[in-house]
């Protein structure tokens, strides 16, 4: 085979050692497993549709995403090795190969002899992986705002950091609220250290002032296979950005990623990913690549961390091992790889650039190796640890230099090495074990419950329409989870409004009082259906799986804040799913389909999403506060400002709930219309 890697079947071999006798009976076993197993492949062809018609797509990519593929001349399908083997065969195929999974990554120049500056103990505010890079001052707003995309697994909105866009790529989250998008955090942490703004509320990026497009390509299992990561490149492309950070990796090549990247580079795209967590295995793709910067991690000691790939790619360093950054709904975390090296690279790569944004990708990438710290071998440090204070001193030397074609030199940089005895950044419940994955913040389970609204967990019964219904998912079918305004008939006489903000209340209170939650009376202003199917869907919440706890018996502590999680979703969707604009004097709901799709796009009426983060926030207060307040209607008060935008029977239904008075600041923002 000319391209396809071969894959021998340890499966048969195990066989042979227990069944089979003859070399003829171990043959058949290994050529029905062949052609039995299938798996995803990339195909590059001039004629994909016959290619699709033949054998259909694999299901690793939404139908956007195999289409904007399509335009590439790549290909998504399911198949078994025989048939990538048949295919390969044929003369209008360029290449094949496996769309493999990527992981998230929780000497030709002398170097000189560390010199280091010791502290016994961090006491200042500022982290120490910025003291350590030498970025300890306050960064000046600009009007060059630098794009960095940030392949991961998404970026919450709200969470300190200017978020331009906010995409998912995994297939089945075309309608994720944007404010829970990240499902492990691992995106949070990256983006956080790019550019978490500073306003004394949590970590502070290393440049605030980028524009972070997040596009979501890792899903809950910090996975994904190439071609979503292919996609992923493509559509930062799209988006003209300057930077791409990629913060996983793989240990095979693929030419397909290769091909992207290649074409990310050739359009002036400095890309930079994180070199692995596989120490002397070697540095992972796509950071092997010649057009990528390889990103290394150290320790408190400016030493390399023990797990940090060691390679002739290996092309610069910074902290990476226990660094605090942002976390979910409001929290802090601290983690350790070189997924958390790579993002500072990126940052101090937009410093540079803001300066000059005519400059290419080239010249930023050579002062950030210029001017590091080269007091280690290359295979192990390559170029040495970012210094963003040296590179900035330096730029105009730089520049001038490089212009004029000259050699490029600056003075070396000898500067001392910040170490510490205690960074103040504990592990935790870390262990070596569980090296690179993060540490569980307070408010881990909340975030997970703030997701499961919308996981396809199919509701038994048999339906009209023979279609599957989903116990939480859908906002049609399950309004109260969803914050969406909908009549509904009750023992099939009489219509009832699903009053959302009662509906929000509700499951706060059965979330406060999760171990009794079966004998918590409704409000009145809830019909007793709407009753039966919340506590119906909170007894069928499946705890012992990955979608939710993944504990097969949780505390009631666990369980409460996963249920107010649940409330949250609920509560941020209202500004989601449950709001209108005026046009020429008509109200038309922003919904997922025809003339207004954006309920869930944040640049779309984007008011709409720093209300509903303040409304969140305004919850996440509540659920802190341990004598276990409910929700209430004032969760909902940011909307009582909006200027943008409407919301359906708002001003309806907190007269419900709490009285004419407490309505009254709504009336402004309210919309009758249904």
């Amino acid at each position: 085979m000319k391209n396809l890697k071969r894959i021998e079947s340890t499966v048969t071999i195990i066989a042979f050692s227990l069944f089979f006798i003859t070399n003829d009976t171990i043959e058949l076993s290994a050529a029905k497993t062949k052609s039995e197993n299938k798996k995803n492949y990339i195909v590059s062809s001039n004629h994909i549709d016959k290619i699709e018609k033949k054998y259909g797509l694999s299901n690793s990519l939404n139908k956007s995403s195999q289409e904007d593929l399509k335009e590439k001349n790549l290909v998504s399908v399911h198949i078994t090795e025989n048939e990538a083997e048949e295919l390969e065969m044929k003369s209008n195929i360029q290449y094949i190969e496996e769309d493999m999974i990527v992981k998230a990554s929780n000497s030709e120049n002398s170097f000189h002899k560390k010199r280091e500056k010791k502290i016994h103990k961090n006491n200042s505010k500022i982290e120490w992986n910025m003291q350590m890079i030498r970025h300890t001052k306050r960064i000046k707003k600009t009007h060059n705002k630098i794009k960095i995309a940030v392949l991961d697994s998404g970026v919450d909105y709200g969470n300190d950091i200017d978020l331009a866009e906010s995409i998912s790529l995994v297939p089945g989250e075309e309608e994720m609220s944007p404010l829970f998008i990240d499902g492990t955090g691992h995106g949070n942490s990256v983006a956080g250290l790019i550019a978490a703004i500073d306003n004394k509320d949590g970590i502070t990026g290393v440049n605030p002032n980028a524009e972070i497009y997040s596009i979501r390509v890792l899903d809950d299992n910090n996975c994904s296979p190439v071609s979503r990561v292919i996609e992923g490149i493509y559509l930062a492309i799209e988006r003209n950005v300057n930077i791409i950070n990629m913060s996983f990796g793989l240990d095979s090549y693929s030419r397909a990623l290769e091909k992207a990247v290649q074409d990310a580079s050739d359009r002036g795209i400095l890309i930079i990913a994180a070199a692995g967590n596989t120490a002397d295995k070697g540095v992972q793709f796509p950071a092997a690549f010649n057009k990528v910067m390889a990103v290394g991690s150290v320790d408190k000691n400016g030493e390399l961390a023990h797990d940090s790939a060691i390679g002739k790619e290996i092309e610069i360093v910074a902290p990476g091992e226990l660094v605090r950054s942002t976390g979910a709904l409001g929290d802090q975390l601290v983690a350790s790889g070189t997924s958390l090296a790579a993002p500072q690279v990126a940052g101090l790569a937009s410093l540079i650039w803001e300066k000059d944004i005519s400059v290419s990708a080239n010249f930023v990438r050579e002062l950030i190796k210029e001017s590091a710290n080269r007091y280690g071998i290359k295979e192990k440090y390559g170029y040495g640890l970012i210094d963003v204070e040296f590179a900035m001193n330096n730029y105009n030397l730089f520049k001038h230099n490089y212009d004029k074609d000259s050699s490029n030199e600056i003075p070396e940089n000898q500067e001392k090495i910040i170490c510490y005895d205690e960074t103040g950044c504990v592990a935790g419940s870390w262990s070596s074990s569980v090296h690179g994955e993060f540490i569980p913040s307070e408010n881990k389970n909340v975030k997970k419950g703030a997701r499961f609204n919308d996981k396809e967990i199919h509701k038994e019964g048999n339906f009209s329409d023979n279609k599957p219904m989903w116990r939480y998912a859908g906002m049609r079918h399950n309004p109260w989870w969803h914050g969406y305004w909908k009549k509904i008939k009750q023992n099939l006489v009489k219509d009832y409004d699903v009053n959302y903000v009662a509906s929000y209340i509700y499951l706060t209170k059965l979330a406060n009082n999760i171990s009794n939650y079966k004998n918590i009376s409704r409000p009145s202003t809830l019909p007793s259906m709407v009753e039966n199917e919340i506590k119906s869907d909170i007894s069928y919440i499946p705890w012992s799986s990955s979608d939710a706890l993944n504990k097969s018996n949780p505390t009631n502590g666990e369980k409460r804040a996963f249920v107010w999680g649940m409330a949250l979703h609920s509560l941020a969707d209202c500004f989601a799913h449950n709001t209108y604009i005026t046009v020429n004097g008509k109200n038309y709901p922003i919904s997922h389909d025809r003339k207004y799709p954006y309920a869930d796009t944040i640049t779309y009426k984007e008011e709409r999403y720093q209300h509903a983060f303040l409304a969140v926030r305004s919850a996440m207060e509540k659920y802190k506060d341990s004598s276990h307040p409910n929700g209430t209607y004032t969760d909902f008060l940011p909307l009582s400002t909006a200027t943008q935008y409407k919301m359906g029977g708002i001003v309806n239904f907190i007269y419900d709930v709490a009285g004419s008075s407490a309505a009254t600041p709504f009336r402004n923002v309210h919309c009758s219309t249904k």
